[in-house]
């Protein structure tokens, strides 16, 4: 049995040795940044692991390669495990994300979850030439691998969703310190099932509930109405994201983001909404006669985010959003606690 003095047991536990948040990683879409984060510049943190969940097309996959893209254009190491066999590299590349470049982007195409954690995940963290690196790993999905066990039994012999959740959350559990020391986020993509007990919410995701433990943020996204050009055809969407957990931030912060199916995300409509919603309300925020103030302007939403891309004014206007969303979600001031 080995005895620590009260010494050593002191100095392992300071704060200075402790793997805080040090840096971060945008997500393309500052309203999701400042959610998160709760400053600005923020995004998803590094060395964390992030569960991003919703429905079907809520734009989790574009969501990951923005990310990944940002990291990417920020000089750090992006990787992007395409479990489901769908990313098309014109795809990733319309969203920021330039797939040629095999220096700083690599993509992995896991078969089990074995496979995951202990031959593509140990190889990235434990190099001892990455250990300085900064590193974004996106896995698209990671409730969509089979456990080795699944692979060897036969179809008839039944399901086995409880050894592949075991193996998720023994994974996580395992990888979960190395990735802060590493300083490597995992962007870990889910998608929900109808919960058919009755009882609960009405969406679950599956997989166990390691993710849920293990993750230090849980983004939830969901489809919140089309948008159509003047034939009335389907250009892109909104999506509604709130986050559900919150270890580096503030919790329950929500929001909205727009997608343009030929653009992207959309962050300068995305923040004109969240000034036009605090100015005017949430129903007359997605009309787009709605005047919108915003940097000593005012205008609609067409002619303001014209306004702003020819004046190259994207970052006045996430300046300004961000003394708005402090306004929005000022607290009541009380005395400084003494402890």
């Amino acid at each position: 049995m080995v005895v620590r003095g009260v010494e050593e047991v002191s100095e392992s536990c300071r704060m200075k040795n402790l793997p805080a948040v040090q840096s971060w990683c945008s997500t393309g879409c500052t309203v999701l940044d400042l959610a998160i984060a709760n400053k600005l510049p923020g995004g998803v943190p590094i060395g964390r692991i992030i569960h991003c969940y919703g429905g079907t097309s809520t734009c989790k996959t574009v969501l990951a390669t923005t990310i990944l893209g940002f990291a990417q254009r920020n000089k750090m190491l992006a990787y992007y495990d395409d479990i489901e066999q769908t990313l098309d590299p014109a795809f990733a590349e319309l969203h920021g994300l330039d797939c040629s470049d095999g220096k700083t982007v690599t993509l992995l195409q896991s078969t089990s979850l074995e496979e995951l954690f202990d031959t593509n995940i140990k190889k990235i963290v434990f190099d001892k030439k990455l250990v300085n690196t900064q590193k974004v790993m996106a896995i698209d999905s990671i409730t969509a691998l089979p456990s080795e066990v699944e692979i060897k039994a036969k179809m008839k012999d039944g399901t086995y969703g409880t050894s592949r959740a075991k193996q998720i959350g023994v994974g996580l559990r395992k990888y979960n310190h190395p990735l802060a020391n590493n300083k490597m986020t995992l962007f870990c993509i889910d998608q929900t099932r109808d919960n058919i007990s009755g009882w609960g919410e009405k969406e679950v995701t599956s997989g166990g509930r390691g993710l849920e433990f293990y993750s230090s943020v849980r983004i939830y996204l969901k489809s919140d109405g089309r948008i159509v050009n003047t034939s009335e055809k389907s250009i892109g969407i909104w999506v509604k994201f709130a986050i559900k957990k919150n270890k580096v931030g503030i919790p329950l912060r929500e929001g909205r983001f727009k997608i343009l199916f030929d653009y992207g995300l959309d962050d300068i409509a995305s923040n004109l909404y969240f000034l036009s919603e605090y100015q005017n309300g949430p129903q007359a925020a997605k009309n787009k006669t709605t005047m919108i103030k915003y940097l000593g302007q005012e205008s609609k939403m067409s002619t303001a985010i014209k306004y702003i891309e020819n004046k190259n004014l994207e970052l006045d206007l996430q300046k300004e959003v961000w003394e708005v969303w402090k306004k929005v979600y000022e607290t009541e001031k009380r005395k400084t606690r003494k402890w």
